[in-house]
């Protein structure tokens, strides 16, 4: 290591009051359910549904099929593939885990336990769900050789270890990566599989912003990439042998831990908000509580993604079109003036551009019966995709590293250092 990389490399473990091993109760890895085809869905006609959303059903359709089932939205939990663990925030499909586990609690509130709910529980409080699973019986109890045929646990995952730690606050972690690349979970919404999540002490479990932002932070990651083992490619294996070496700052000066609190709330949220405009108009119909009417479409062609333009045709009706063999029209795309069609046609668009779409896949387009329910929506998706214009990670991310660069103590200097070697490594 070059004397003046090592120089600041000795500062920052000198500096930080603690290592992350030192804060960090527990790493696990992401859930195995051993049929991901069945547990892993798609959620028709709603956004985001969480461990608290207990009222009402829905439509899901497994990633394995184009079946459609409804079920009651209980045992839904907001879940992340591998490739979607992203730095900050996660880059969702929109997909849930169907996850037949609750979590228990002790006296004060903390979660201690997991367990599978039992097929009473199911068939008495959440028939439709246990239809789900009757539906799939056999399947699942021929899990790897017929494991769990004839368990009375069938329709529970084959490795259901650390479920109680999901719905902590957490941080989750891709291992391969080029860069840090943590997640935060401030909550505990998310179920994730191929990645790790992180567990911090009780006593610092409200410090998980402020530890995400450090972790993400280009100090921390020169200091982890002078311990670690670069792969090809310019890839670094983020295990927790390195990880957990790292130094950091629990007892800072609160006007910067304060700085970085409200840094990273500014960059989840313009993350969410850019989320939201992809999910359009899903992500909008929680707050819309006019009725809704549907467009059913089946894709002609593999379109990944769409690239979705709109076309007046002579008759005076519109026409969502892409590429030549894909045309979306439909009564509900007719209906009032020429200013209400196009208007009905632009909230189509919005609804399929940018998606991944397969060849014969079919596409449930909720929009709503009226004029000013369209023109609602698409307002409120506007808006948002102004914000997401107006406002740069970038800068915000240059915000985190001067902030953790004051925590450290660091000089111009040294911060050239590690400034120059991140443009190397």
């Amino acid at each position: 290591m070059p004397p003046e990389e090592l120089s600041v490399f000795n500062k920052l473990a000198e500096n930080g009051d603690n290592q992350i091993k030192d804060v960090t109760q527990g790493v696990f890895q992401g859930i195995r359910t051993s049929a991901n085809k069945i547990y892993i869905v798609d959620v028709l006609d709603a956004d985001r549904v969480e461990s608290q959303d207990t009222e009402g059903t829905v439509t899901i359709s497994p990633i394995g099929g184009s079946k459609e089932f409804e079920i009651e939205k209980d045992l839904l939990r907001p879940f992340l593939q591998g490739d979607e663990i992203g730095r900050w925030r996660g880059e969702w499909s929109g997909r849930h885990v169907v996850h037949p586990y609750r979590v228990i609690r002790d006296d004060e509130g903390e979660i201690v336990d997991s367990e599978l709910y039992s097929q009473d529980y199911l068939e008495q409080e959440l028939p439709k769900t246990w239809d789900f699973f009757l539906h799939y019986q056999e399947e699942l109890e021929g899990r790897e050789g017929g494991r769990m045929e004839g368990e009375e646990d069938w329709y529970g995952y084959i490795y259901p270890k650390n479920l109680e730690l999901y719905e902590n606050p957490k941080i989750i972690q891709s291992e391969i990566c080029s860069r840090a690349t943590y997640m935060l979970d401030e909550v505990g919404t998310w179920y994730f599989t191929t990645g790790y999540g992180a567990l911090l002490e009780p006593g610092y479990r409200n410090q998980t912003k402020e530890i995400v932002s450090q972790l993400n932070s280009k100090a921390l990651d020169f200091y982890f990439k002078h311990i670690a083992v670069i792969k090809a490619g310019g890839y670094y294996s983020y295990r927790t042998q390195y990880v957990e070496q790292l130094p950091c700052i629990t007892n800072g000066e609160s006007r910067l831990e304060q700085e970085l609190e409200e840094t990273i709330s500014n960059i989840t949220d313009l993350i969410d908000t850019g989320t939201r405009t992809d999910r359009f108009p899903e992500a909008y119909l929680e707050k819309y509580d006019g009725s809704l009417a549907y467009i059913n479409y089946k894709w002609q062609t593999r379109r990944y993604p769409v690239n979705a333009d709109i076309q007046e045709k002579a008759d005076g009706r519109f026409a969502v079109t892409a590429g030549r063999s894909d045309e979306i029209t439909a009564p509900l795309m007719d209906k009032g003036d020429r200013e209400e069609r196009k208007l009905r046609a632009k909230y189509v668009q919005a609804a399929v551009d940018g998606r991944n779409m397969k060849s014969g896949e079919e596409q449930t387009i909720p929009i709503p019966d009226t004029q000013g329910g369209v023109e609602q929506l698409i307002d409120a998706l506007e808006a948002d995709r102004q914000t997401v214009e107006e406002t740069s990670i970038k800068e915000l991310e240059n915000k985190i590293d001067q902030t953790v660069y004051q925590m450290f103590d660091l000089s111009d200097e040294e911060q050239a250092v590690i400034e120059d070697y991140l443009k190397v490594f």
